[in-house]
């Protein structure tokens, strides 16, 4: 199966009030801070060790088979709020180690802040955030970022009908998804002959139907704005995501 290491790809920041880092290495996304800033905290502080407890808390529930992590720990201003989802497609046992490597790359790239978020691999495996208010239940469009496949469509304005279809498809599948899961992925035949575009959809699923719909239409929305006429196009929020491909690139 095609990987993002052989196909072109270039990676965007839909929004640039963030410190980012993309690690090519390990294929880590990462996003420090928001809006107004939370600033940072104090190594060895009640805040850093309620991020230290909280994390160990997350990874090691084994009692969670479906994908979506949250937890939080502490008090008032040093109370810690984390959530970990997976694509819908992974094992929890694949999950939990994206997460818990998710966890030493995401402090690694945002040291000592508050609040952080970051994309596990290009495939999108799994999502990391955490933050000193809640956001549990939030529908949040930022952050966001994009990775968009170089490759021209053929037959482009017939592929984009195509794929947006598939998309909204997914969407109303995955909107009515339930407390655990908030997910789907599919297929539509391409425009031509021998092609065929795999989509995916999800949010998390701490949100409400509208709340997803919400978010999942804001990114259709900015596919042909950020991969205009693209075979491949993935955008990442903190609620939502979306991928589309000419490949096969979940498992079901």
């Amino acid at each position: 199966m095609a990987t993002i290491s052989v196909i072109p790809y270039s990676f965007l920041i839909l929004i640039i009030l963030f410190t980012s880092k993309v690690n090519a290495d390990n294929n880590f996304s990462s996003l420090c801070g928001k809006y107004n800033d939370r600033g940072d905290y104090i190594t060895g502080s009640t805040y850093h060790n309620n991020l230290k407890i909280a994390f160990i808390y997350l990874t090691f529930n084994s009692k969670v088979n479906y994908g979506f992590y949250n937890t939080n720990y502490g008090q008032n201003d040093d109370k810690v709020n984390l959530i970990g989802i997976c694509r819908g497609d992974i094992n929890p046992e694949d999950c939990r180690k994206c997460l818990v490597s998710s966890k030493s790359y995401l402090t690694e790239a945002c040291p000592n802040k508050k609040e952080a978020i970051g994309w596990y691999e290009a495939d999108q495996k799994c999502m990391l955030r955490y933050s000193d208010r809640s956001i549990l239940g939030l529908s949040e469009m930022w952050p966001a970022i994009c990775w968009r496949n170089m490759n021209n469509a053929t037959l482009a304005d017939q592929f984009n009908s195509v794929m947006k279809k598939l998309l909204n498809d997914l969407k109303n599948k995955a909107i009515n998804g339930d407390s655990h899961r908030k997910y789907a992925a599919g297929t539509l035949p391409g425009p031509s002959s021998d092609q065929t575009i795999y989509g995916l959809v999800q949010c998390t699923p701490d949100l409400s139907v509208s709340q997803c719909d919400d978010c999942l239409n804001e990114s259709i929305a900015e596919v042909p704005i950020y991969c205009t006429d693209k075979i491949g196009c993935r955008i990442f929020r903190a609620s939502c995501n979306l991928r589309f491909e000419t490949y096969r690139f979940y498992q079901t």
